[in-house]
């Protein structure tokens, strides 16, 4: 059954349509520019069996008001004042289009509110040329103004929307029309680059996807919508609690007394408590950990949980569980940095863990480290490289030998080199550390290279044993030490 309500919203009256179970997951709907909200009408049977559907007529359309005053933004600040109405906290979102573009710009500008993200055939905020739009004959749906206004916007973009795509947190699921869709393939393309957790998938229908093709519009929409990423499991699992994410850095407290709470806050109050929760398996709390390092960065009560957890009387965890969710993580093209963090402090760090974490995240696939080795796994072993400064010399070097073969990781190799000289727990073969430096084959001037290789020439392992042997290699009256090289003094490594 359909509903049709209404809500003051920004001084509109904005029109919308409800259908779905009431206790279901909230899904909004934005559609096109000209179209309303039974437009969604072919794929909402298959969008609202599990879920509280939301389609909306956004400003100037359809039974919404038109109040003359018209721009994506204004549109971005009705949605969000729309799910202040409502009383949704956190929603997925679907927008079609200039829907999509809408949506992005909510997930910017409210990057805590949006769960998960699908953008139908929706350009990137990048420049085009200008056509005069041609009114149509007759009464019109929508008002003739707002189309002006609005492509206006996106024939010239503010270009703080294509930086503001670096924003976006929510899991993004980009829907291309394929080559007859008027929408080129490198705004697509642009799309799916700058949004840090992006995919693509293309249904070759044209720019009317989920019209031309319902049930496969609907099939990978579900699909992705059913992938529930595990920061919004630690959300949920907070929220049980009474605390959802109110602000960039602002949390609330439903609880009495009510209060206004930062991250850190949350962090110190429950930060460590997800493996006390009896109601949760050891999967289940390790999903909860993991997500609020994502939620709630690298606090010390939060990073260090797990490895409490896995070291305790009551470890050590599942190994698949426990390793698998490091190593997809290490994978996934954005980068956590608390989950860096965790490898580096908790794990590398403590001489009883480090070499089975090392083993775990990347000394057990060194063997696949070849050139022409998938990115993902690439990417996993840039990571764990950069950071594996504590880890002892012995149960790195088998990698960093096989990662010296690789173009791609020679960079990340050479830092872990770097790293482990001048790391407090660190310490390098100098004879072996300097013949894998002389086979990266590093661009003339890369920095600190040369001293490196000073320093290990001379048979020395550790900065910290002889300071004055780094400031002779680098010619500073203060040595560089891992101030500007790595996380020892709390810094990150550089890129």
């Amino acid at each position: 059954m359909i509903d049709r309500h209404s809500v003051t919203v920004n001084g509109i009256r904005l029109s919308y349509e409800v259908s779905g179970p009431p206790d279901g997951d909230p899904l909004l709907l934005l559609p096109a520019l000209g179209e309303r909200a039974g437009d969604w009408a072919p794929v909402r049977e298959a969008l609202d069996r599990e879920r509280r559907v939301y389609a909306v007529d956004l400003r100037g359309h359809g039974h919404s008001d038109r109040p003359g005053a018209y721009s994506l933004e204004l549109m971005r600040d009705d949605v969000i004042g729309l799910l202040d109405a409502l009383g949704l906290d956190r929603v997925d979102l679907v927008g079609h289009s200039m829907g999509g573009v809408v949506a992005h710009l909510v997930a910017q500008a409210r990057p805590w509110r949006v769960v998960r993200l699908v953008l139908e055939d929706a350009p990137a905020p990048l420049p085009r040329e200008a056509r005069p739009p041609v009114r149509p004959e007759g009464e019109l749906p929508y008002d003739w103004e707002m189309v002006l206004a609005v492509r206006a916007q996106l024939d010239r973009p503010d270009p703080a929307w294509l930086a503001g795509l670096g924003r976006i947190t929510a899991p993004t699921l980009v829907v291309a029309g394929g080559p007859t869709s008027h929408v080129p393939r490198e705004h697509i393309g642009e799309l799916v680059r700058r949004i840090p957790d992006a995919r693509l998938r293309t249904l070759p229908v044209g720019h009317l996807v989920h019209t031309a093709a319902p049930r496969a519009f609907a099939s990978v929409v579900t699909e992705f919508l059913g992938e529930l990423p595990d920061a919004e499991t630690a959300r949920r699992w907070l929220a049980e609690d009474g605390i959802t994410q109110t602000g960039e850095e602002t949390w609330y407290d439903a609880d009495p007394p009510a209060a206004t709470l930062t991250r850190v806050d949350v962090a110190e109050g429950l930060g460590c408590m997800a493996f006390t929760d009896g109601a949760l398996d050891a999967a289940g709390r390790l999903r909860v950990a993991m997500g609020l390092m994502e939620v709630l960065g690298d606090h010390i009560l939060v990073i260090g949980q797990i490895h409490l957890a896995h070291t305790g009387a009551d470890g050590p965890l599942p190994a698949e569980a426990l390793w698998g969710g490091y190593r997809r993580r290490l994978e996934a093209a954005p980068e956590c940095e608390a989950l860096l963090a965790s490898l580096w402090y908790t794990w590398f760090e403590d001489h009883t863990t480090s070499a089975e974490a090392f083993t775990e995240v990347l000394g057990a696939d060194r063997e696949r480290l070849v050139p022409g080795a998938p990115e993902p796994l690439l990417r996993r072993a840039r990571r764990v490289l950069e950071n594996s400064g504590p880890v002892p010399w012995g149960a790195k070097a088998p990698t960093l030998r096989a990662a010296a073969g690789v173009p791609g990781l020679r960079h990340a190799v050479f830092r872990a080199l770097l790293l482990g000289y001048h790391d407090v727990y660190g310490g390098l073969d100098p004879a072996e550390a300097l013949v894998l430096l002389d086979r990266l084959d590093l661009p003339a001037g890369t920095p600190h290279a040369a001293p490196l290789r000073t320093v290990l020439a001379a048979g020395h392992r550790n900065h910290r044993q002889d300071p004055e042997v780094w400031k002779a290699a680098t010619g500073t009256a203060a040595g560089t030490g891992a101030g500007a090289t790595g996380r020892s003094s709390g810094t990150p490594p550089a890129p």
